[in-house]
């Protein structure tokens, strides 16, 4: 219940401040488990994908952001669980993955922090981890813009347009280095482009 209050305030704060177009949105599974892979440009980037999605899908944030116990309570409420950024997080990867077992979506950025650019070094080889251990689809996605609305070290947001891409699923059936498969979907990421064709506004229905 709180997720999707949570979720219909977002979608009006979205149309006030960050109006968006979505592309793509038919290579997104409509029931089952899959990862959402993004770039990560601002802080309203997991807001924006879990608007554009539609679906109850899982988050992970950075552990500080749970020391507050009455956001930890909200972060919990709206699917968050906490990662520790700076090194290999096994509890949070356990938790990935029995999330995405359970049936649930999970967003994740493979350069793990905001990053306009990230180079091969930048790309964090947790979700080719993921990706090995449980053989979900992992959806790209690109987010153009909402480094506009909110970029790194601004305490005001300014109103741009934003959109969001979504590309065909991609799936790994052969074993690979974990780190290969975590920049091959950071290339894929990073191919996306807005298509001139049928880009769909804002919020439209829901799927629980």
């Amino acid at each position: 219940m709180f997720y999707w209050f949570a979720f219909s305030c977002l979608s009006l704060l979205s149309k006030i401040f960050c109006p968006f177009k979505v592309y793509g949105r038919q290579h997104i599974p409509s029931s089952g488990s899959f990862i959402l892979a993004s770039n990560h440009l601002s802080n309203l980037d997991p807001f924006l994908v879990g608007l554009a999605v539609q679906r109850r899908i899982s988050y992970m944030a950075k552990d500080v952001l749970f020391k507050n116990k009455i956001l930890a309570f909200l972060l919990k409420k709206v699917e968050t669980f906490p990662v520790h950024r700076d090194g290999g997080d096994i509890k949070a990867l356990r938790e990935s993955l029995r999330r995405l077992k359970a049936g649930s979506p999970l967003l994740l950025f493979p350069t793990g922090t905001r990053m306009p650019s990230p180079g091969s070094a930048d790309i964090k080889a947790g979700i080719g981890f993921l990706v090995t251990h449980i053989r979900v689809p992992v959806v790209p996605v690109r987010i153009i813009g909402s480094d506009h609305v909110l970029p790194r070290g601004a305490r005001r947001v300014k109103r741009h347009p934003i959109d969001i891409v979504f590309g065909e699923a991609m799936t790994f059936s052969e074993e690979k280095d974990y780190s290969r498969i975590s920049a091959e979907i950071m290339a894929r990421i990073q191919a996306l482009h807005p298509q001139e064709t049928a880009p769909r506004s804002g919020i439209e229905e829901r799927h629980i």
